[in-house]
C-alpha cells in the first residue's frame, strides 16, 4: 500500500466518525430536549394531582352528606373525618368512606373544618401547610365566596314529610 492510499483512507476513517465538539453538541441539544420535556411533565403531574385531590374531595362531601342524613347532623370537628370509616353510634350505618380516601395525592390527610354549620374539606396541597396559596378546594370560588354547603330540609312536627 502506497503512502499516498494511506494517507487517503486515514482521512476518510477519521472523517466518517464525529468530532468532540460534535457529541458535546448532541449531548446539550438532548439535555435541553429532556429538561424541557421533564418541565412540562412535571407540570401535567400537579395539575392531575389537583384535579385528582379535587376529584378525592367531592367523593368525601358526598360521605359527609351521607353521614347527616342517617345521624342529622356532619361529624363535630373533633371527630374528624375518620369517624366515616368507623362508629358505635346507633344511628351509623357507614362506612361512609375508605382509609385511603381520607388522604390527598400528596400523602397528606385532608383538612375537616366546620364553618357556619357547614363542612369544609380541603388538602394542605404540596407544601403539607394550612392557609397557603397551594391549598386545595373542591370548588374555588366557593372558597372566595362561602363555604361549600349541602342544603337539606328536614321535616319538623307537623309537617308532612311526603
Amino acid at each position: 500500500m502506497s503512502l499516498k492510499n494511506y494517507h487517503k483512507q486515514l482521512t476518510s476513517k477519521s472523517q466518517s466518525g464525529m468530532s468532540i465538539i460534535e457529541i458535546l453538541i448532541v449531548i446539550a441539544l438532548m439535555g435541553t430536549v429532556m429538561a424541557l420535556l421533564v418541565t412540562n411533565l412535571t407540570g401535567t403531574q400537579e395539575e392531575a394531582n389537583k384535579d385528582l385531590t379535587k376529584l378525592a374531595i367531592g367523593k368525601l362531601e358526598k360521605g359527609l352528606e351521607l353521614y347527616r342524613v342517617h345521624m342529622m347532623r356532619y361529624p363535630r370537628e373533633p371527630e374528624g373525618l375518620e369517624v366515616l370509616l368507623n362508629s358505635s353510634h346507633r344511628k351509623w350505618r357507614g362506612p361512609y368512606s375508605t382509609e385511603d380516601s381520607l388522604y390527598d395525592p400528596f400523602g397528606n390527610k385532608f383538612v375537616y373544618k366546620i364553618e357556619n354549620g357547614k363542612p369544609i374539606v380541603f388538602s394542605v396541597g404540596l407544601d403539607g401547610i394550612v392557609d397557603t396559596e397551594d391549598d386545595i378546594y373542591r370548588d374555588d370560588d366557593a372558597v372566595d365566596d362561602e363555604p361549600v354547603s349541602f342544603e337539606m330540609e328536614v321535616p319538623t312536627e307537623g309537617q308532612d314529610s311526603h
